[in-house]
C-alpha cells in the first residue's frame, strides 16, 4: 500500500519485486487496507505504473476500478457545485472559501484522487447572511451552529463554518481561541477578510499556504483521539511539498509550540519523511520521538480496538464497543487534550441522553 501510493503521490515506479508473488487474495486485502485508510484511489493510480503482467487480477481489478469511478465522478459533483455556491454567494456580495477536502485536493498530482465527502466552506465574516441564503436556496434550516451549520444541496452535504475551530471546552484545544485568532489573522493579511475582495475574479477562492499549513495540521491533531489513517498524511505530504518556500515556517512551529501541540506536528512530518517520502528539504525544523512514532503508527494499521463488523452491530455491541473504544483512546486523549477526559466523557454521555435513538454518537 505504502509503495502505490508513494508511486503515485510522487511520479515514481514501485519496487516490481514486492508484486512479483501477488496473487487475488492478495490484492484483494492490499485493496480493503487501501480504502480503509483513505487512499484507495492513490493506492490503483500506483498499481497502474506496475507492468500489466504485475497489475491486480481482473476480479479484483474490475472492483477496484468501479470504485474509482464512483470517486472520481463524486469528485466531478462536488466541484461543479462548488463553482455554483461560489457564484451564487457573490451574488449576494458574499465571498465563498473553500477549504479542508475539496481545496486540498488541488495539491495532488491528481486531484480527484484525494477523497472526501463533504463541502467546506468559510464566508469571510457573513456565515449568517450565508445560512440565510443556504436556507432559502435548499428549504432546510439547521440548527444553531456552534461551529458550522450544515445543508443537504444537490446531494452534497455543505458545512458552513462560524469557526474553524471547535471552542467547546470538552473537544477543543487549550489554546483554541488564539488559534481560531491566528488563523483569521492569516487571511485578513491575505486580504480575504476584506469586504472589498468579494470583487475578486477567481472562480473559486482557496486559502493561503500559511493557512493551510497550520489548519490542516490542526485539524489532523483534531481527529487524533478517533484515529487517524494515512490520508491525513498524505495531505501533508503534498501540502509541503506543493507549497515549498511559500510557507512561514517560524510562524507555523511558534503558534503550534504555544498551543502545546508542537510534538506531535513533529510526529506527523516525522511519520510522513519515514513513509511516504516526504522532502526534509521542503520541511520545517522538526524533533523526532521514534517511540511515540512508532505507537502512533501501530495504532493507525493495528488499533487496540478494531471496527465492530457489521453484522455485530446490535445496541448492546455498539454500546459495549463504544465504551472499549473510548477507553483505548485514552492516552491519544491526553496527548492533544489534556485534562479533557472526564469532560468528554459527560458530553458524549449528555449528547446521547439528549438523542438516544443514534446509539452511534454514544463516546
Amino acid at each position: 500500500m505504502l509503495t502505490l501510493t508513494k508511486a503515485a503521490l510522487h511520479g515514481t515506479v514501485p519496487d516490481e519485486n514486492l508484486f512479483v508473488d501477488s496473487n487475488d487474495a492478495k490484492w484483494k486485502e492490499l485493496f480493503e487496507l487501501s480504502a480503509a485508510q483513505g487512499v484507495m484511489v492513490l493506492s490503483l493510480n500506483g498499481a497502474m505504473r506496475l507492468p500489466k503482467a504485475l497489475q491486480p487480477q481482473h476480479s479484483v481489478k474490475f472492483r477496484w476500478v468501479a470504485s474509482v469511478e464512483a470517486v472520481e465522478k463524486r469528485y466531478q459533483h462536488c466541484l461543479k457545485t462548488a463553482k455554483e455556491l461560489s457564484a451564487c454567494f457573490k451574488e449576494n456580495n458574499i465571498q465563498m472559501l473553500l477549504f479542508k477536502g475539496i481545496a486540498l485536493s488541488r495539491l495532488y498530482p491528481a486531484p480527484s484522487s484525494r477523497e472526501f465527502g463533504d463541502i467546506d466552506i468559510f464566508l469571510c465574516g457573513k456565515a449568517k447572511e450565508g445560512d440565510a441564503l443556504l436556507e432559502r436556496i435548499t428549504g432546510i434550516k439547521s440548527p444553531s451552529p456552534k461551529k458550522h451549520s450544515h445543508f443537504s444541496y444537490k446531494k452534497i452535504l455543505i458545512e458552513n463554518h462560524h469557526t474553524f475551530l471547535s471552542q467547546n471546552s470538552s473537544v477543543s484545544f487549550q489554546d483554541s481561541k488564539n488559534l481560531e485568532k491566528q488563523l483569521l489573522k492569516i487571511l485578513t493579511e491575505a486580504g480575504m477578510m476584506d469586504a472589498e475582495s468579494t470583487q475578486r475574479d477567481e472562480t473559486l477562492l482557496f486559502p493561503p499556504p500559511d493557512f493551510d499549513a497550520l489548519f490542516v495540521t490542526l485539524h489532523t491533531l483534531s481527529h487524533f483521539p478517533f484515529g487517524i489513517v494515512l490520508r491525513q498524511l498524505c495531505d501533508l505530504t503534498v501540502l509541503f511539498t506543493t507549497y515549498e518556500g511559500k510557507i512561514d515556517f517560524s510562524l507555523y512551529r511558534n503558534t503550534l509550540s504555544k498551543a502545546g501541540l508542537l510534538k506531535l506536528a513533529d510526529i506527523l512530518i516525522s511519520l510522513s519523511i519515514k513513509y511516504l517520502d516526504l522532502n526534509t528539504e521542503y520541511i520545517p525544523q522538526y524533533e523526532s520521538d521514534l517511540s511515540l512514532e512508532n505507537r502512533i503508527w501501530n495504532d493507525m494499521l493495528n488499533p487496540e480496538i478494531p471496527p465492530l463488523p457489521k453484522e455485530k452491530r446490535t445496541i448492546f455491541n455498539t454500546l459495549i464497543f463504544r465504551i472499549k473504544s473510548f477507553r483505548s483512546r485514552y492516552w491519544k486523549s491526553e496527548l492533544v487534550f489534556p485534562n479533557q477526559y472526564g469532560k468528554r466523557i459527560f458530553s458524549s454521555t449528555v449528547n446521547y441522553l439528549r438523542n438516544p435513538g443514534i446509539i452511534g454518537n454514544l463516546f
